[in-house]
């Protein structure tokens, strides 16, 4: 089993059997299993896995494995996970959208929305923390800009 295997592993078993409710918290399980990761490779293991945060009875939240298998799905959960996470502000021009996000961010969200392949994006460009979503016209620019406002928190 290789490394990222068995640190995907080990992710799946810790959100099975504990309540893990943030970043440190689960380098510290990982770590206490003799597995070193470094929090950028978190994030990526986390969004691959399709892990996201879910509300507890206690009023606290916890990683959970998303129940629906279904892909589209999980995808979904992705975007609106980057989206809300990471978005800090979005414009048009003509049939262009320009969203940016947190420094580091914008591949990762962008990645998020090619995978979604909303008809109305011909194609994406990202850079550090900028992305530039080419749309087939203007009015399937505003429907992007829409979107990505109404699932960004920052917006």
């Amino acid at each position: 089993m290789n490394a990222k295997s068995r640190r995907h592993a080990a992710i799946q078993e810790l959100i099975t059997h504990e309540q893990i409710a943030t970043h440190d918290h689960m380098a510290q399980a990982l770590a206490a299993k003799q597995i070193q990761v470094s929090q950028s490779t978190l994030s990526k293991d986390l969004r691959e896995l399709g892990v996201v945060r879910a509300p507890c009875a206690d009023g606290g939240f916890r990683y959970t494995m998303p129940a629906d298998t279904d892909t589209t799905q999980r995808e979904r959960q992705i975007l609106e996970r980057e989206l809300r996470d990471y978005v800090t502000g979005v414009d048009r021009a003509e049939n262009m959208v320009v969203i940016k996000t947190m420094s580091g961010h914008a591949q990762a969200v962008c990645e998020a929305i090619d995978r979604m392949e909303w008809e109305e994006v011909m194609g994406t460009l990202a850079g550090e923390n900028t992305i530039f979503a080419v749309a087939r016209g203007a009015a399937q620019a505003r429907s992007v800009e829409a979107r990505i406002r109404e699932r960004s928190s920052a917006l």
